[in-house]
């Protein structure tokens, strides 16, 4: 690694160190747990209360469980900063890094979505929570919200989907790839360079990205995009949602799901969001944020959290 790699490592380290500071003092712990005998270790921030002893002790149970699933773009922790302290509030929060992202990994050969969401259902059960939990998914973590809702119906209550393009399909980003003259998904969404990486920032947000030091995306691709590389390509390659001649996307057995869109996101357009809320129904919300490219929890949190919280929190 080499110094200027190594000077934006230690910053996103510092952005890093700042985050987990904010989560802790939301009553949250991060910790690894094992599935399948340990063949799997998901690193998740888990409800705990710190007590005037200092000892941490389970966090309130009577709370309802959400969990938060991250894009592929990111991990647990900055996926989802700017939602945390509101959330934390009303529910018992659980944020963990999907397996091959931050801290978690697996020996298993699997590499599909419904891999992830048997490994998020085995997780949760693992940390005791076993009646019902509400799942709150972006880009790929909705596609993992997905098969959670399929496979597991009794277990998940509610979905909010986040610019998930479970409806794509193998030509659905062939003018996004073109615009880079890239011929794999994979070269947008694992860069190996700082321009690359800025490429990908372009069209994810609609926030001016051509400034930042390079020093900086050096240690982002160092910290966040080239651990795990190949095994990513792989969860790219095995995707069961936009799989050329896959069979038809099951209907979700859930009686409320929520769609949240940003207008302007590139990586999955709007177009998809439709299709989305076509095939799960008319009970099913779809909101559209202005101003918001993929990341709308990110780039309208206010309205995003607003939005979300009602219908969590909502009976109907």
């Amino acid at each position: 690694m080499g110094r200027e790699s190594g000077f934006g490592s230690w910053i996103v380290g510092m952005k890093t160190s700042q985050l987990e500071h904010r989560y802790e003092a939301c009553g949250l712990k991060s910790q690894v747990v094992e599935v399948d005998t340990g063949t799997t270790l998901i690193r998740c921030w888990v409800p705990w209360e710190q007590p005037e002893s200092g000892l941490w002790s389970a966090g309130a149970s009577e709370k309802p469980a959400v969990l938060f699933l991250h894009d592929f773009l990111m991990d647990g922790t900055f996926g989802w900063e700017k939602q945390i302290e509101m959330f934390t509030k009303e529910f018992n929060v659980y944020v963990p890094n999907l397996v091959f992202f931050g801290g978690s990994s697996s020996t298993s050969t699997e590499k599909t979505e419904a891999f992830q969401a048997d490994c998020m259902v085995k997780m949760l059960h693992a940390l005791e929570v076993y009646n019902e939990v509400m799942v709150v998914g972006a880009g790929y973590g909705g596609l993992v919200a997905f098969w959670m809702a399929h496979l597991y119906p009794k277990f998940v209550t509610k979905v909010v989907f986040v610019a998930s393009g479970i409806h794509m399909t193998p030509t659905s980003q062939k003018m996004l790839l073109a615009k880079f003259d890239y011929d794999h998904i994979s070269e947008l969404l694992l860069p190996t360079t700082a321009t690359g990486l800025k490429n990908l920032a372009s069209v994810a947000t609609t926030k001016p990205v051509y400034r930042l030091p390079t020093c900086v995306c050096k240690g982002i691709l160092h910290v966040f995009i080239d651990k795990h590389r190949h095994e990513k390509v792989e969860l790219l390659n095995k995707m069961d949602c936009g799989v050329r001649g896959g069979p038809p996307l099951p209907h979700l057995p859930q009686e409320k799901c929520l769609i949240i869109w940003g207008e302007n996101d590139l990586v999955t357009s709007v177009e998809l969001a439709f299709k989305l809320k076509l095939h799960l129904g008319s009970s099913t919300d779809l909101v559209v944020l202005e101003k918001c490219g993929h990341f709308p929890q990110v780039e309208n949190p206010n309205s995003f959290n607003r939005i979300s919280l009602n219908f969590l929190k909502s009976t109907n």
